[in-house]
């Protein structure tokens, strides 16, 4: 009884039982000849087709995967709106713009020359300005006056020579 051997459920027969078959050759696959390697970079800058509104364009792959994104957090999915906000914060959007002028005009203390009023704003910023900065600006815009009144009395004595 022991030279006889059942075949059955559980039972294969003994010459293929334990990977004694033929198996395919899995080493030998290659690339073929005709096929180049894939440029990375290129494929990561160049443009994709994708669907936009129903139409047909092309994408950089940032661009489209931000589409994507913001499509998913309009319906209300709560890591792909995690991810929006990450992106904005990496680009700097969601800071806080620099204080601006509430208006387009500004407006210079009583007596002080328009010229030394824009020269301050320049230099320092919109008024009110500190009184010791505003006498600074004030001794030196006078200086250069009275240079300019030099200056230009020269040029008319040098006019009534000629």
């Amino acid at each position: 009884m022991k030279d006889k051997y059942e075949v059955g459920y559980g039972k294969p027969p003994k010459a293929s039982r334990f990977g004694n078959r033929p198996q395919p050759d899995r080493s030998s696959k290659s690339e073929p000849a005709n096929e180049a390697a894939i440029d990375l970079a290129a494929a990561i800058n160049g443009l994709i087709p994708v669907t936009h509104n129903g139409k047909a364009t092309r994408m950089h792959p940032h661009e489209a995967a931000m589409h994507g994104l913001m499509k998913n957090a309009l319906r209300g999915n709560l890591r792909a709106m995690k991810e929006i906000f990450s992106e904005c914060k990496k680009a700097g959007l969601l800071e806080a713009p620099p204080a601006q002028l509430t208006s387009g005009a500004i407006f210079a203390p009583k007596g002080v020359p328009i010229e030394l009023a824009a020269r301050l704003v320049r230099i320092v910023g919109p008024p009110p300005w500190d009184n010791e900065i505003l006498e600074i600006f004030w001794s030196e815009y006078e200086r250069d006056c009275e240079n300019i009144e030099r200056l230009a009395e020269k040029a008319r004595q040098d006019e009534k020579t000629k």
